[in-house]
């Protein structure tokens, strides 16, 4: 089936392997960017605001790609799925939110680079292996 469930609840594997993936990118990035702390500070904060931004938009860009929605069911965009325009959308706010946080806090680009560089190797990495991992011993 591809999710546990837990009574109502239903979690998909895939959002498991996600959450282990980000809590795993969080604290790496936290260990490789300790010569410059404010820096990693303020970008740690800035990317998990992106992620939540990210999410939202992923959310409620269902309205806007199906506006017909708002006047026969509203809460129908917490229960579809978005598809890969949705998807696109959520990235672009995410990725608008950080630049916009990069030029107002005035990272350099170098360790702004390095820091999402090490991000996206990580997570995609993590990811990876704990979907293999977990469905080779299950």
């Amino acid at each position: 089936m591809n999710a546990i469930q837990a009574g109502p609840f239903i979690i998909k594997y895939t959002w498991l392997f996600a959450i282990t993936a980000i809590v795993v990118t969080y604290f790496l990035l936290k260990k490789l960017l300790k010569e410059d702390q404010e820096f990693r500070d303020q970008f740690l904060d800035a990317l998990i605001n992106t992620l939540l931004i990210g999410m939202v938009t992923y959310k409620l860009s269902i309205l806007a790609y199906r506006p017909e929605l708002l006047t026969t069911n509203p809460l129908a965009a917490l229960y579809l799925s978005g598809g890969f325009k949705e998807w696109l959308t959520g990235i672009i706010a995410g990725g608008l939110y950080l630049g916009w946080q990069g030029r107002k806090q005035s990272w350099s680009p170098h360790s702004t680079g390095k820091a999402i560089v090490y991000g996206i190797v990580t997570f995609i990495t993590t990811y990876w292996l704990t979907r293999t991992l977990f469905f080779l011993l299950f």
